[in-house]
């Protein structure tokens, strides 16, 4: 278990180890602590590493020792199977009383808080979601959960997806706004709107200040609408999406081929744009953008798109930045290099999974150098769903098994 939680800290998928450690895990799983359990679940889950055989054996031998697990260890447990994609009723419904008791022993912290709640929404299980919001949001409150902006993200777009008045839900939604959502909006306006500030490398400066101050790394599924409206994006309403949504829906599933853990490799977008400059006009037609280094894109289009991220990751091969240096070096070569100020037309661009910081960023650049050109966007969540296919999950079997065999 600890050779697992090593190699998936360091991000190293050795696969040929994995495999000797499934089987001894399988095989030794009866004399495992439940911080071993833990760990080799959420060590496969960060590898992205699916054995349905493993994760039976796991959640067995964790329902079996339920009572012994601390809070990390259940959060951990929880996140890994969601991560994965699996379901399993007999470990679920051991774990809801569990993580009930530790919350009403204070034994639970932010970070627990919003990744149980996090798997049981992810996976839809509203039966043990429901009753443990109920009693987590207040909890998340007395912690001074807003303190943590990614469990807080988390949190607040869970409860506003799922909207069924839980004690609490007014204050954290206050919370969230008051300290992450409309400060991030006004310095993201702020970027965007060329008389604010000396330049765009001092906007950029200031705006990537005020990420890293706040610690942000997206709006969230359910915030993420009415933060590009607010910024003075184009986007529709969830329930109403635009035909060519659906369009670029199609294009990206039949890129991506199936669902997969959303990741920069895995998260792309769909791309189209028909830009005009004195009288000539230049179009694309609905495009998949994978991420990448842009390699035909000029250094000097580059630094005009600046990656701005809270944790200090590079982020520069992200499929919308990729999307947009693209189009500027079309745009410079087509019209000449100081077309962009007086560039006109639209650019519609569909996100697989709801854009991050890094790409809102990248907008706001975009909408400060081209601020005629309209952007039109959307997107889904990729845990969510297969570029708006539902996500499949795999039911475990809760059939008790004897592990001599494998021993």
């Amino acid at each position: 278990a600890n050779t697992a939680w090593a190699f998936a800290t360091l991000s190293l998928p050795d696969s040929d180890l994995m495999d000797e450690i499934l089987a001894e895990v399988i095989s030794k799983v009866n004399d495992f602590a439940t911080q071993n359990l833990a760990n080799t679940a959420w060590a496969f889950a960060k590898l992205g590493l699916w054995n349905e055989r493993l994760m039976e054996t796991l959640a067995q031998a964790a329902v079996r020792k339920i009572k012994d697990f601390d809070a990390q260890g259940l959060a951990n447990v929880m996140w890994s199977y969601a991560v994965l994609g699996f379901r399993s009723e007999r470990l679920n419904k051991a774990i809801l009383p569990a993580v009930l008791d530790k919350i009403d022993r204070r034994e639970f912290g932010i970070q627990e808080l919003a990744n149980v709640a996090w798997a049981w929404d992810v996976t839809g299980d509203e039966q043990r979601l429901f009753p443990f919001l109920q009693t987590a949001v207040g909890r998340f409150i007395e912690v001074e959960g807003f303190t943590d902006a990614a469990a807080c993200t988390d949190m607040a777009n869970i409860v506003r997806l799922r909207n069924a008045g839980f004690r609490g839900q007014d204050q954290l939604d206050r919370e969230f706004r008051n300290r992450f959502f409309w400060p991030m909006v006004k310095a993201f306006k702020e970027c965007a709107d060329p008389q604010h500030g000396e330049d765009l490398a001092q906007a950029v400066e200031d705006l990537e200040a005020a990420v890293k101050e706040l610690g942000l790394t997206n709006f969230g599924h359910a915030y993420a609408r009415e933060a590009f409206r607010s910024i003075g994006f184009q986007i529709a309403d969830e329930e109403h999406p635009p035909d060519w949504k659906e369009a670029a829906r199609k294009m990206a599933r039949e890129h991506l081929e199936e669902w997969r853990i959303p990741g920069t490799e895995n998260i792309i977008v769909v791309f189209s744009y028909e830009v005009w400059h004195q009288g000539k006009s230049m179009a694309k037609e609905p495009t998949v953008v994978p991420s990448g280094w842009a390699e035909a894109v000029h250094e000097e289009v580059k630094s005009l798109l600046r990656p701005v991220d809270a944790r200090g990751w590079s982020c520069e091969s992200y499929s919308e930045r990729v999307a947009f240096m693209e189009l500027m070096e079309a745009a410079r070569d087509e019209f000449g290099d100081d077309c962009m100020t007086e560039l006109t037309g639209w650019v519609r661009l569909y996100h697989s999974h709801h854009t991050s910081i890094t790409g809102c960023a990248i907008f706001c650049q975009f909408r400060r150098q081209a601020p005629k050109v309209t952007v039109e966007l959307d997107y889904d969540s990729g845990w969510y769903t297969w570029a708006g296919e539902p996500r499949k999950f795999t039911a475990l079997s809760d059939k008790e098994e004897s592990l001599f065999y494998y021993a």
